[in-house]
């Protein structure tokens, strides 16, 4: 498309129009307000993993920051745990580090939350505006920031946040593909560059996968279409490698994590888990029909339903291909990519996520369903286009457009009722109460009933169409993501159950009946686990549900969810013997004594290795200091003997022995250890894991040639001065 087509729609709407942009834009106020009203109200989000992982997690990531302390460990999760390699935390990207550095716990959880959310309209709008009139733009951006996807997923702060980062990286690719400017392709590409170093450092890198392709697959098609040369292409993959290295900061760690974590010895069956069954394509017009709303139980996941008004319109724009005229090269697009990207997210069903399965770290990644994303994008664009065709001047129809085509709207009206009436036959043990079921039809049929009026260009019928796209959208999303789901922030933490006596070391959180993990929230009461629930969760060579496990580790409570008891109160079982935190040892046994560790002497451990050991009584251990990443010990011993701890073993910890570094080893399967000589010794055990230290002199590489280039490029460009 080239220039003249970018702002093509200029023609001034009719009076009942002319104020639409800004009901448009108080539609979007509104549907922000009602997200962020339990933030104004004093009260954190904690639904799902917001309270039970994410919450806890930056919990521990302000109080580090605030002491100046290193970040990258907690000991609080899995006996140790490289905490900022799992990615969900987001810790090195500038705007965590001054939210959670400069304000309140609860304010900088919910900034964190809300800011996507107005960064996404902006983008999505941006994007828009260069195909699209105002109103037509903005109607997009409203459809696509509170659309199921975004809303469902509020309890995953930073796959939204990656997501919202996508209508800016395509805007910026537009720009840099159809400007003449050779001073705004610059920028451009300074834009991609800088946005895909930002989406790396959230540490989501599903999403950044997600982005990827649209990002490809759209750079492919408009190249094509504006005959971009090779330089252009060149400029911006360069671009894009630059901000790669940028976020390298993250991707090694998380790569280190992932190479330690279940999740790389699973096989095809866990990459291909949560597959969208396509059963789901009913969502878009029965909403409501299931009692988890949707086929297969996980509603956040599984979430399909877009809106009955963008669906509808969807409808309506197939059935008008007639009316498409400029709009038809964006439309084809959107339309094909709709489909691509819903057969990525039925995985398993669909046939695409077998291309990716092939693709070395991609292939680790779980729930294809989540390129629904991808889906509601293209049905944000379909509705935009709608809107244009609506909005605009047909001189052959005296202002209005062609009427044929509105039948569809009838027929998906008709599939919607016949849903309500055959679903609870169908399924009678999955479907929702009747006045929940008929809530989708009525919702369809005001859809199509709002679109024909405006279509007839009825007074009012489009600022009613877009207050009841918010409404439906805000209503669908924040009913399951937001509201029952915020606490008093003092009020959730003085809730979590506590052991009877806290100095005792720490617990262990078998897995509750049914498979479900217990969440992190303890952690927020100063708990430490020696199990955990993250989404990389560590490899651990010891079963933890054990009990002699669980002495290893020096746990000395277990607790236990009590669902016999009336009021559901947890139990706590004090775990006795238990292991010190530090201890030395005088004998070692090879590691196939782990299978049975209750069969391991106190004064033993089992190593991959024998090693040569003074017998004889062990020594002392005096534990002086003890933080995140950084142990500090004296000890003492006649011979030479192990030191033994109850923290985690990573490649990436270093001993500091009198001053002097040596060697670390693996000791009872999943501890830190290391070898001592007789005497007195001062023990400094420091993480500093290689993938970091890489990853940080990578990231200021590829920042500096980023910026050293734009420079460069700016000034090569820059215009002469005039005398």
């Amino acid at each position: 498309m080239n220039a003249s087509l970018t702002h093509a729609d200029v023609i001034t709407p009719p009076g009942s129009q002319r104020n639409l942009s800004a009901w448009i834009v108080l539609a979007a106020l509104l549907s922000f307000a009602a997200l962020a009203t339990p933030f104004f109200m004093g009260r954190v989000y904690v639904a799902d993993d917001l309270g039970e992982f994410h919450l806890p997690l930056r919990n521990f990531y302000a109080q580090q920051l605030s002491q100046g302390e290193p970040f990258e460990w907690t000991s609080e999760l899995y006996g140790g745990f490289y905490v900022t390699a799992e990615g969900q935390l987001g810790a090195y990207h500038p705007l965590h580090l001054a939210l959670y550095r400069w304000l309140p716990l609860g304010a900088a959880f919910n900034l964190e939350l809300l800011l996507s959310y107005p960064l996404m309209f902006a983008g999505m709008y941006a994007l828009l505006k260069r195909w699209l009139r105002r109103e037509a733009a903005l109607f997009g951006a409203l459809v696509f920031t509170f659309c199921g996807f975004n809303l469902l997923h509020f309890v995953h702060p930073n796959a939204v946040a990656v997501v919202a980062h996508i209508p800016w990286l395509l805007f910026a690719i537009e720009v840099a593909l159809t400007s003449n400017d050779p001073r705004q392709r610059a920028w451009a590409e300074l834009g991609v560059g800088i946005l895909t170093a930002s989406q790396l450092l959230l540490g989501y890198p599903q999403y950044v996968w997600f982005s990827l392709l649209t990002e490809a697959s759209y750079t492919v098609w408009r190249g094509v279409a504006v005959q971009a040369t090779w330089r252009i292409y060149a400029s911006l993959l360069t671009a894009k490698l630059f901000g790669a290295l940028t976020g390298a900061v993250q991707l090694l760690p998380t790569m280190d994590a992932l190479s330690n974590s279940v999740r790389q010895t699973g096989d095809a069956a866990l990459a291909n888990s949560g597959s969208l069954p396509p059963l789901n394509l009913i969502q878009l017009l029965a909403p409501y029909l299931f009692q988890t709303r949707v086929v297969g139980q996980n509603t956040h996941e599984l979430g399909l339903y877009a809106g009955a008004v963008p669906c509808m319109l969807c409808v309506w724009l197939l059935a008008h291909r007639r009316d498409w005229g400029r709009f038809a090269p964006l439309a084809k697009a959107a339309i094909t990519f709709a489909v691509l990207a819903f057969l990525l997210a039925c995985g398993e069903f669909g046939g695409l996520y077998r291309l990716q399965s092939l693709l070395p770290f991609v292939d680790r990644f779980r729930f294809p369903c989540r390129a629904i994303v991808l889906v509601q994008l293209s049905i944000a664009v379909c509705a935009a286009i709608a809107i244009a065709i609506l909005l605009q001047k047909d001189k052959s129809d005296g202002g209005a457009v062609s009427q044929h085509g509105n039948p569809p709207l009838l027929i998906a009206f008709l599939v919607s009722a016949a849903l309500a009436v055959g679903g609870p036959l169908a399924w009678p043990s999955y479907v929702a109460d009747a006045k929940l079921i008929w809530c989708g039809p009525l919702l369809i049929g005001c859809a199509g009933l709002l679109i024909a009026l405006v279509q007839r260009g009825a007074r009012g019928a489009l600022t009613a169409l877009v207050l009841f796209t918010a409404v439906d959208l805000s209503c669908y999303g924040l009913s399951y993501s937001v509201y029952g789901g915020t606490a008093d922030l003092n009020t959730f933490v003085s809730h979590i159950s506590l052991p009877p006596d806290r100095a005792r070391g720490r617990i262990v959180a078998p897995h509750e009946p049914g498979g479900l993990r217990t969440g992190d929230r303890m952690l927020l009461a100063g708990l430490e686990r020696i199990d955990g629930y993250a989404g990389l969760e560590p490899r651990k060579h010891l079963d933890y549900k054990t009990l002699p496990a669980q002495r290893l580790a020096g746990a000395s409570w277990m607790y236990q969810p009590n669902n016999d008891s009336d009021h559901h109160v947890p139990r706590w079982t004090a775990i006795e013997p238990t292991a010190e935190r530090a201890r030395l040892v005088t004998e070692t046994v090879p590691v196939d004594r782990l299978r049975d560790p209750a069969t391991i002497p106190p004064t033993a451990a089992a190593t991959g290795e024998p090693m040569d050991l003074s017998p004889g009584t062990s020594g002392l251990v005096t534990v002086s200091g003890d933080k995140p990443g950084r142990i500090t010990l004296s000890t003492s011993a006649a011979g030479r003997q192990l030191l033994v701890t109850t923290e985690s073993f990573h490649s990436g910890w270093r001993a500091v022995i009198d001053g002097v570094e040596g060697p670390v080893v693996r000791v009872n399967g999943d501890f830190l250890g290391c070898m001592l000589e007789g005497g007195d010794h001062e023990v400094v055990l420091e993480f500093r894991p290689l993938s970091l230290q890489v990853g940080t002199l990578i990231s200021a590489c590829g920042l500096g040639l980023m910026l050293c280039t734009f420079y460069l490029r700016r000034r090569k460009h820059r215009p002469e001065n005039k005398v």
